[in-house]
């Protein structure tokens, strides 16, 4: 029978912590936890490629779900190599077939009938790709192919991956041009979600239910402008850029109004439109 191992155990192999010095360049690092998947990445990252670590448990995958796939708009190509698996007390890595699964839409346009921006698999241009160690491959490439995508591991080990991804150029949120003329009670509030968007990014449902019902009650012309302002933030493998979306999807469905901001915010490019026209296209039916 197989042994289990914690992430613990991982993270303090030699094995990993070899790759990430190498890869990492001993500079600080963040582990972001996922569902079921853990993210090393950089505390801070550059702003044009940015490589990361993934650490896939047994029958892990890294999405917030096994059926699902996540969009990323914010890549212009990303590839994927399979190390292998991981044990703590070997050297080297695992070397296994047919081990991940890579959960892909061939194309960008596709017909998003859930609320969050998270499409099942299984539908019209879905496609599946088994891929063993060492294989190096696309998830994302600048066609659309894999722009909705998700991995899962198959096997029941352990297994690390790197991501090479290259990023299209984005712009960090200025909040302060769309809060300054509210009171500071308000601009407290909106410095508070941002900060808490930044660092827990779609947790912030399950931590922070009373400051979202705050946020919810506040009059549309006070806090759509800057929670559009927010859709700029980087994702950085907490789903930030998702996080806001889907406050503005629940603000929406209650006030009507909410569509003319976003249809504005289309005209003027402040924005990604990819999230702006997904929220119309909820919010308009």
């Amino acid at each position: 029978m197989e042994q289990s191992y914690k992430i613990t155990d991982i993270l303090n192999s030699t094995l990993v912590k070899n790759i990430v010095k190498n890869l990492l360049a001993k500079k600080e690092i963040e582990i972001i936890q996922r569902p079921a998947s853990f993210i090393i990445r950089l505390k801070d990252e550059p702003e044009d490629r940015i490589f990361r670590i993934i650490l896939l448990p047994p029958n892990g995958f890294t999405a917030n779900k096994i059926d699902e796939t996540t969009p990323h708009p914010e890549v212009r190509k990303a590839k994927i190599e399979i190390k292998g698996g991981v044990k703590p007390n070997k050297s080297g890595f695992n070397l296994l077939k047919n081990c991940i699964k890579y959960q892909h839409y061939s194309i960008r346009n596709i017909k998003i009938t859930e609320d969050e921006p998270y499409p099942k698999i299984n539908r019209q241009n879905y496609k599946e790709e088994i891929k063993s160690s060492k294989q190096k491959f696309f998830v994302v490439e600048e066609n659309g192919n894999g722009f909705y995508h998700s991995l899962v591991n198959l096997s029941n080990e352990w297994i690390l991956l790197v991501l090479d991804k290259e990023l299209r150029l984005q712009r960090t949120p200025e909040l302060k041009s769309k809060i300054e003329n509210l009171d500071k009670n308000q601009q407290k509030i909106i410095n508070l979600l941002y900060e808490k968007i930044l660092s827990l990014g779609d947790v912030i449902f399950e931590k922070e239910d009373r400051l979202i019902e705050e946020v919810c009650n506040f009059e549309v012309d006070v806090i759509i402008p800057p929670l559009i302002e927010m859709l700029n933030v980087l994702e950085t493998g907490k789903h930030e850029p998702c996080t806001v979306y889907a406050i503005i999807l629940k603000i929406g469905k209650e006030n009507v109004k909410v569509i003319d901001f976003l249809k504005e915010a289309v005209k003027s490019k402040t924005a990604p439109k990819y999230y702006l026209d997904e929220l119309i296209k909820k919010l308009s039916k």
